[in-house]
């Protein structure tokens, strides 16, 4: 039997004993008959009165509810917004997204060749691509960014907070500045993104935020006390914003790499670079495709959240916090 949307309503605010967002609505069949239906949040921004579809009983812990499924399925592009994306690990992880079929928005500082040359690479697998220009330790410029994307892709359904820096020095030679800027971009940044972009994944029915952290906020490093503090920041950042943000179909990861090949990592003085390798029980540094290929499994795989996950080599379970 045939069901006909008569009416909805998105609910952005979880109803208890309900612990996730929903639309509700009236269905009525071809007799006439009218039922009151529950319309899953990945629905929302796609309804509409007079949408055809099925109405299912199903179990909850709550008891039996109707729920209406419509026939109509209306095909919407997945957004990932990749904060410094356009060089290492953030252009490595734009073009592994962008295979798994997701339009692609780079933001940075501003548009240099290596945003060109992954803005090209990215388009040329075959999917929508733009670049915006993001300062994300400025609440203004993240505001001005998102909007700019949205006006162009229409929607965000991944968030990855990749834009980092580093000021390394000891602990009695970092100036406040140095601690400022690093706190700023790191973690404050994380927190502006994930604010502004949030509010628009709750009225799209969800997303998820993927966290770029580091091993170096799970075990601290000697030179960086600004760097691991804004990444351990991050981690307490994920768990918070996982159990905040589930109730609208928010997922939010971190995971923390080790010494990635890139052009931060290898700026690193040699001697702490071979001391790393003595080490990791896998001599290397990981590549940034490794890297990128974790993040598209945790977009992909919907069990993940409020979880850290190092991709290291091993480093973490041979570096005792002692």
């Amino acid at each position: 039997m045939v069901w006909k949307l008569v009416t909805y309503t998105e609910l952005y605010t979880p109803i208890p004993p309900y612990k996730s967002t929903y639309a509700i609505g009236v269905a009525e069949d071809e007799s006439g008959n009218k039922a009151i239906v529950r319309i899953d949040r990945k629905y929302f921004g796609r309804l509409r009165s007079g949408m055809l579809g099925d109405v299912i009983e199903e179990w909850t812990v709550f008891g039996t509810i109707k729920r209406f499924v419509p026939k109509e399925e209306v095909k919407v592009p997945r957004v990932a917004l990749i904060t410094g994306g356009a060089r290492g690990i953030g252009s490595s992880i734009a073009i592994e997204l962008a295979k798994a079929g997701f339009s692609i928005a780079i933001a940075d500082l501003a548009y240099d060749k290596e945003a060109e040359k992954t803005l090209e690479t990215v388009k040329s697998i075959g999917v929508e691509a733009v670049f915006v220009a993001i300062d994300v330790s400025n609440r203004e410029s993240v505001e001005k960014g998102v909007s700019e994307v949205l006006s162009k892709l229409g929607r965000v359904d991944v968030l990855v907070n990749n834009a980092g820096i580093t000021r390394d020095s000891y602990l009695q030679r970092m100036s406040a500045e140095d601690w400022e800027a690093v706190i700023r971009v790191n973690l404050t940044g994380a927190f502006h993104c994930s604010k502004v972009v949030s509010q628009y994944m709750i009225r799209t029915g969800g997303g998820v935020i993927v966290n770029v952290s580091s091993i170096v906020g799970l075990v601290g490093n000697v030179g960086q006390a600004n760097y691991a503090a804004s990444k351990s920041g991050l981690i307490g950042l994920t768990y918070t914003l996982a159990k905040e943000l589930a109730p609208y179909g928010i997922r939010v990861v971190a995971i923390a790499p080790g010494f990635v090949k890139t052009r931060m990592a290898l700026a690193v003085p040699k001697s702490i670079l071979r001391d790393y390798l003595k080490r990791s029980p896998i001599p290397r540094l990981i590549e940034p495709e490794e890297v990128a290929r974790l993040v598209r499994h945790i977009v992909e795989n919907e069990a993940l959240n409020g979880v850290v996950i190092p991709i290291d080599l091993g480093l973490t379970i041979s570096s005792p916090r002692a």
